[in-house]
């Protein structure tokens, strides 16, 4: 998978250099290359990095005056694939790996940014069998791009964006199962990296003009500014106006000031003379809610802007003596989309008050048992220009559900109907196999135990959930036993007898998982004075009296990969034996109870 999404890369910043070459009339052509990382999303195994080395040939010197059309520019990239796709592809049996990348890249000249897009077919290559890294090899041609005497300047290519488009095909010739059979990723260029490709100079004559300074170009952020309606007698109401210079030379700012109509009503501050390129500067108007009725006025900005000398904000403000609170609900309606069933989402409406006087909620009540109310701002007081947020959480069930929340006070009702999906994703199963090994610690005798053994394992990549066997092979303890005064080195003899399935989850890179096993002591044998071998109990029928549970996780801090393995760690009680011979109470004593660790490594069975 990431090989594609290598090649993509790779393919897309080809694509890139062969529109530079194409958008411009090629004189001498040199060799360029670069090296990029993207982080490609993919199936199972995750986002993952993929280095793209691109090579094409791409003139220095563009003349327009002797061609307007290039292209098309053959490109070839390397990409570098890291083991994990080999192994994500393995899971699936995954032997040849096909498929086509879309690649975006932008061409930027003085007078216009365009898109290059480019589609380049990857290689036919066979899923590596040796461990480590491997290269894909993607090739194809830009389309041809013109180029005029508008671009006359300097011309950069950037490497923006690519899609990858990937078919794997299994020995036998058919397509490898999903989602690792077929699939789209979109990758996104690792941060920090300059993706420039090559800058070139597009020229006429072979003479490079300098490009154009643009005149100041005033930009304001607001048409018309309207201050809603508001008792008489309240604190005046400020608001922004924002302008900005888009052009390249100074914007100078000859006045900005109130004109037309009700200018009494409001008043106008800002402290703009010469605004530089990109800067802005602030105008503060003030609405004074003195008089009953709607006043209306205008401010006008003059500055040297040669298109827009003169540009007009329109002021509207209301006043009444009374003016009663008013409802308003952010939405009319919420769609929880489709989550699985028993899972829950939670969206948020905003209860706003648009009037003059505080309103007070008195009821927010759901209709429908699969949508509760959270904090549903029933009592709450809201002041105007005010809001309160409540919460609605959806519990899905099989199939679609409807139900709607209503929202009472004594500034109006409002409503909002409410939808929601449950559905369940088809499983998809993989076959997984794990070797274990590692150690337990019996907490009443203070001894280790060497573990190993095999963990087959079916993974539902949708749900996450894990089912499967484990077998834990034979092994031995030692421990000191006493009897009477004599103190005895014992070596016990332990097998285990799996009872039922391990069952758990694999998500988001932790593994958690149940499984449970009678522990068994065929022989215990003691050493003394140089003899061994002597049996002290255990026996045919010696096991614990229940099946000892083993609750496994993944180490905190660390990450569980279906297809690297990972560390695992637990605690379990060891139930009392039984049918072990005349020491039965003396071996509970050094083996039973609670307080066992168990630490193991699952490395892939491959």
């Amino acid at each position: 998978m990431k090989n594609n999404s290598f090649k993509v890369n790779s393919i897309r910043t080809a694509a890139m250099s062969a529109t530079l070459l194409a958008a411009n009339g090629i004189a001498v052509a040199a060799p360029v290359s670069t090296t990029l990382e993207f982080e490609c999303p993919f199936p199972i195994i995750g986002s993952q990095t993929i280095i793209a080395q691109i090579s094409a040939d791409i003139p220095q010197v563009v003349d327009v005056s002797e061609t307007n059309a290039v292209g098309p520019i053959h490109i070839t990239t390397v990409n570098i694939v890291p083991d994990k796709a080999r192994l994500g592809l393995g899971i699936v049996d995954a032997t040849k790996i096909t498929g086509t990348a879309t690649a975006i890249n932008n061409i930027h000249s003085v007078s216009e940014d365009r898109p290059l897009i480019a589609v380049l077919d990857l290689e036919p290559t066979a899923v590596p069998t040796e461990v480590g890294p491997f290269n894909l090899l993607a090739e194809g041609n830009a389309p041809i791009v013109t180029v005029d005497e508008s671009h006359v300047g300097e011309v950069s290519i950037t490497v923006d964006d690519l899609v990858l488009n990937l078919v794997n095909y299994k020995e036998n010739g058919s397509i490898a199962p999903a989602p690792i059979g077929e699939f789209e990723a979109d990758c996104a260029l690792v941060p920090g990296q300059d993706n420039t490709l090559v800058t070139l100079e597009v020229v006429n004559g072979g003479i490079i003009d300098p490009p154009p300074l643009d005149p100041a170009d005033i930009h304001i952020d607001v048409e018309a500014i309207d201050f809603g309606t508001v008792k008489m007698g309240d604190p005046a109401i400020t608001k922004t106006i924002t302008i900005t210079n888009e052009g390249d030379l100074d914007l100078v700012i000859y006045s900005a000031g109130l004109t037309d109509g009700d200018t009494a009503s409001f008043i106008e501050s800002h402290a703009c003379t010469t605004i530089a390129k990109d800067a802005s500067c602030t105008i503060e108007v003030t609405y004074l809610a003195a008089n009953a009725g709607t006043k209306n006025a205008t401010i006008e900005i003059q500055s040297n802007d040669e298109d827009e000398s003169t540009v007009p904000v329109t002021l509207t403000g209301t006043a009444d003596i009374e003016v009663p609170p008013v409802l308003e609900i952010s939405s009319s309606s919420i769609d929880f989309g489709t989550i699985l069933p028993g899972a829950s989402k939670t969206e948020t409406i905003t209860l706003s008050n648009i009037g003059g006087e505080a309103l007070t909620v008195s009821t927010v009540d759901v209709a429908g048992s699969e949508f509760l109310v959270e904090n549903d701002c029933t009592g709450a007081a809201i002041t105007p220009n005010s809001d309160c947020t409540t919460n609605i959480t959806y519990t899905a069930v099989e199939g679609i559900s409807t139900g709607s929340v209503s929202v009472s006070s004594d500034g109006g009702n409002a409503s909002a109907s409410l939808t929601g999906t449950g559905k369940k994703d088809d499983p998809i199963f993989f076959e997984l196999g794990y070797t274990l090994a590692g150690d337990t610690y019996i907490a009443a005798s203070r001894a280790t135990v060497p573990l190993s053994g095999l963990i087959d394992a079916k993974l539902d990549a949708v749900s996450g959930n894990l089912t499967g066997g484990m077998t834990l092979n034979p092994t031995s303890g030692k421990f000191e036993i006493i009897k009477g005064w004599s103190k005895y080195l014992a070596t016990a003899q332990i097998q285990f007898e799996p009872v039922g399935s391990v069952v758990g989850t694999l998500v988001d890179g932790k593994l958690q998982a149940t499984t449970s096993a009678y522990i068994k002591l065929p022989k215990v044998t003691k050493t003394r004075f140089g003899w061994i071998n002597w049996t002290i109990g255990g026996g045919k029928n010696c096991r614990t009296a229940e099946p000892v549970t083993f609750n496994i996780s993944t180490i905190d801090g660390e990450e569980f990969s279906p297809l690297l393995g990972g560390n695992v760690v637990g605690e379990y009680t060891l139930p009392k034996l039984q049918n072990c011979g005349p020491l039965t109470a003396i071996l509970n004593l050094k083996m039973a109870g609670p307080g066992n660790t168990i630490n193991l490594n699952l490395a892939p069975n491959l």
